[in-house]
This record gives C-alpha cells, sequence and structure tokens, in this order.
C-alpha cells in the first residue's frame, strides 16, 4: 500500500510525504493545544482591526455594518464609483468566456453601465447574499487579463451565501448592485441577492449567537426540488448560517430534518426583496455548532484540510487566492481578518514580527514565532509550519517556486513549501522576500 501512496503522489522540492500530515507539524509544536484568545480576546481584536481600517482611511476593506449610515449623498457615491474604477481596464485586453476578444465598444457601455447612476435619494437600503457570488471592479462578468484568463483583474473576490451588505448604487441596466460588505466594497448582480429596507432584520440574521459554522473546505446545503433556486448551494470553511428549529415536512416526497442541522437560509423572493427558509445540511458534513476554539493544532489543521485544492485569483472556480485561504482559517475560530494580503497585513495585528537582515537574522526572527501565524511578503501570504532539520516550511495557496535547477514549477493549489527555494518569479527565496508575519497568539 505504502509503495502505491507513493507511485501516486508527489511532493514539492525538500517536503516529504509526512510533511503533507498535518499531524507531523502539530508534534512538532509546544502546548499545540493551548487556546491563543478567548472569545472576549477575539471580539476585541476583530474591534481592533475595524478600528485600524478607520484610522487608516480603509473602510472599504473592513467595518462594521451596524455603524454604516443611513444615508449617503449622491457625490458621496458617484466617488466611491469613480475610485473604484480600475484604471487599466481601458488598457487590458478584454475577453469573454472563451477567451475571445470582445469589441471595443462595449467598454464604453460597461462604464457608462457603472457611473451613469440617477440623482435619487441616497437613503440605502440593505440586504443578504443568497448564493456564493462574485464581487467584481465592474458591473461586467468579461474578463480583464493581460495573459491567462485564470487571473480575471476585474475579479475583487467571492461573497459567500449569507453575507450582509449595504446598497450604494445600481447599475443602470439594475442587473448588478454597487454595494459594501464587510471586508470588500464592489458590484455583485443582483440576481445572487435580496433586498431589505429593514437593517434590522439584516443584522438579527448574521448576529444569531446559535449558528452552525463549516469546518470543511466545502459544505453542501441540501437541495429541495419545491423551493426555487436552491440546488446548488454551499458554505465555505468559515461561512456561518443561523440554527433554526427542525420541522417535519408536510410534503410527503420532501427532506425531512433527520440526521441534518436546520438552518436559516436567505432568500430572493419576488422582485428581489428579502425572505428566508429552511435548509438542511447533512450531520455528516464537517460542521459544528459554534466557533472552533483558537488554538496552534486546530489551525493548522483548518489549512491541511485544503491540501491540493486549486488556486482560484478571487475566488473564481469556486477556489481560492492566497489571502482567502488564510481568511477562511481564522474565519473559524470567530477572527475576522480583511480580505487581501497586504490589508491582513497592515490592518491585522498591532503585534507582528517585522523580518529584515541576512538570511541567518531572519531564521532567528522566524524561530520566535509560533506556528500557525501567517506570514506575509509583497502581495502574497503563507501559514507558518514550522521547521525540520534546520529547514522552515509553510502552508499556502501559491502559484508555485523556482526549484534547485533554476526550472519554473507550477502548483496553483495549496502545498507545503520549504521557505528557503526560491519564488515562482525571482531569484530570491521566500525567506527572503518575507516582510512580515502577524503573532495572533498575542492578540
Amino acid at each position: 500500500m505504502k509503495k502505491t501512496f507513493e507511485r501516486y503522489t508527489v511532493c514539492p522540492e525538500n517536503v516529504s510525504k509526512e510533511m503533507q500530515r498535518s499531524d507531523f507539524w502539530c508534534e512538532k509544536m509546544t502546548d499545540p493545544d493551548d487556546e491563543w484568545l478567548s472569545e472576549d480576546e477575539i471580539d476585541a481584536f476583530n474591534g481592533s482591526v475595524i478600528s485600524r481600517a478607520e484610522a487608516a482611511g480603509h473602510t472599504a476593506y473592513a467595518n462594521k455594518l451596524e455603524n454604516f449610515p443611513s444615508r449617503l449623498e449622491f457625490d458621496e457615491v458617484r466617488a466611491m464609483i469613480n475610485d473604484s474604477f480600475p484604471e487599466y481596464f481601458m488598457k487590458t485586453p478584454l475577453l469573454n468566456n472563451e477567451g475571445e476578444d470582445v469589441p471595443s465598444g462595449i467598454r464604453g457601455d460597461i462604464v457608462d453601465n457603472a457611473t451613469a447612476i440617477l440623482n435619487q435619494d441616497m437613503a440605502l437600503k440593505f440586504g443578504i447574499v443568497t448564493r456564493r457570488t462574485h464581487l467584481r471592479a465592474l458591473p461586467t462578468d468579461f474578463i480583464s487579463c493581460d495573459e491567462f484568463i485564470d487571473n480575471d483583474r476585474l475579479q475583487l473576490t467571492s461573497v459567500s451565501l449569507g453575507t450582509p451588505f449595504a446598497v450604494l448604487a445600481r447599475s443602470r441596466d439594475t442587473s448588478w448592485l454597487f454595494v459594501q460588505t464587510p471586508g470588500y466594497r464592489g458590484w455583485l448582480k443582483t440576481s445572487d441577492s435580496a433586498v431589505t429596507e429593514s437593517r434590522h432584520s439584516v443584522q438579527n440574521f448574521y448576529r444569531s449567537s446559535d449558528f452552525l459554522l463549516a469546518t470543511g473546505s466545502r459544505v453542501e446545503i441540501e437541495p429541495d426540488p419545491f423551493e426555487l433556486n436552491s440546488s446548488g448551494l454551499f458554505l465555505q470553511m468559515g461561512d456561518r448560517l443561523p440554527l433554526e428549529d427542525p420541522e417535519e415536512s408536510e410534503n410527503l416526497h420532501a427532506q425531512g430534518p433527520f440526521g441534518c442541522f436546520t438552518v436559516k437560509v436567505p432568500v430572493r423572493e419576488r422582485l428581489g426583496s428579502l425572505g428566508f427558509r429552511k435548509g438542511l445540511v447533512r450531520m455528516s458534513e464537517d460542521v459544528r455548532i459554534g466557533n472552533m476554539t483558537l488554538t496552534g493544532r486546530e489551525i493548522v489543521n483548518q489549512a491541511f484540510k485544503m491540501l491540493g485544492e486549486r488556486y482560484g485569483w478571487g475566488g473564481l472556480f469556486n477556489r481560492r487566492d492566497c489571502s482567502r485561504f488564510v481568511q477562511d482559517i481564522f474565519a473559524s475560530f470567530g477572527l475576522v481578518l480583511p480580505r487581501d494580503a497586504w490589508a491582513q497585513e497592515t490592518l491585522g495585528s498591532k503585534d507582528r514580527i517585522r523580518f529584515e537582515g541576512d538570511l541567518e537574522e531572519r531564521k532567528v526572527q522566524l524561530r520566535s514565532l509560533k506556528p500557525g501565524n501567517p506570514l506575509y511578503m509583497p502581495g502574497h501570504t503563507l501559514i507558518y509550519l514550522g521547521q525540520d532539520k534546520g529547514r522552515f516550511f509553510a502552508i499556502h495557496d501559491g502559484a508555485g517556486y523556482k526549484d534547485s535547477k533554476g526550472k519554473k514549477i507550477s502548483v496553483h493549489g495549496v502545498f507545503v513549501m520549504d521557505l528557503s527555494v526560491r519564488t515562482m518569479n525571482s531569484d530570491k527565496s521566500y525567506l527572503e522576500q518575507l516582510t512580515s508575519a502577524l503573532k495572533i497568539d498575542k492578540g
């Protein structure tokens, strides 16, 4: 069996088969089950992230929707739309989903669709995402990329089922909403959301103290053929839905709640208004009631649940990129990190290590960090795993690396790596390019 296993699996350079298991790293930890932060300390941590975002003028990347104003001036909304307009859009190739060039005249239509908002009453409505969808830099599905279509620069992030938002504006054709979520601002499809004038109903939904947490990489909500748009709904790690009291269905062909958790699912009702229904999640799924306890062991265990998953820029392909990988891991514990790597590094924690000096100095700095904390370099983030035989390792969702012979090795997925190997597009190692690490265990 062992020979068969080794034949059909492959490891990155300097990584052994054993290193691709979470328990290998947990056994090396000192006090792996010590609680890093209590519930109250996690709440304080989350509040400090928002405070730093407010102080730095980055509330688009971390905010509390409860404190969002009830109305905005028209010029303020227009400024937000203009500020979010990507400068590269008019210069970068624009493609359809088949990779074919789009006529240049369409660019103007897309821009007009985003900017030709009416001078209307800007009293805000609020809403909830009704299925996992994309948050875009402009209201279009067309792809803007320099070379590879899997790096769509118009893709800001994915937003999960159950994500709350404030509606800032609608596109001219009403097919898109310009929204502010708790961690990002951009355009999402109207059809993947439901809107209400009641901020209170949205707050009650995401503030629920009794919730089901997705602790697996991906958790499916059982389809119901008697409910419209109920197929293909899922949560990803760190997502949560309020729990509901189970009820047996009077429809003899409907699924009963037996062997399942019953959750409250937001739905898009007639004319796009917000409603709710009961949904079922199998008890056999990787879920739990309430947040996990934040420990080094559990952080690493969560990371390894995604080992081998394909990289998804901005959440494309129902997958993750590097910062969403880290964000989802910590969301499992109720800890809210910003979405992008730069925002996590800048706003994530007041306690951090600054990497500087030569390799030996950097190794000393890295030794002072507990495994499970996130590492940062320009445009990228990783989870530190620890050291083995003098080498330092991390797990991350990345493009790949350059091997000892100088060959570029494409991974584009979640993998364990030796930090001494070179990055895919440079002659410097990951260790040489590290800029900082958050010490989340210090709060």
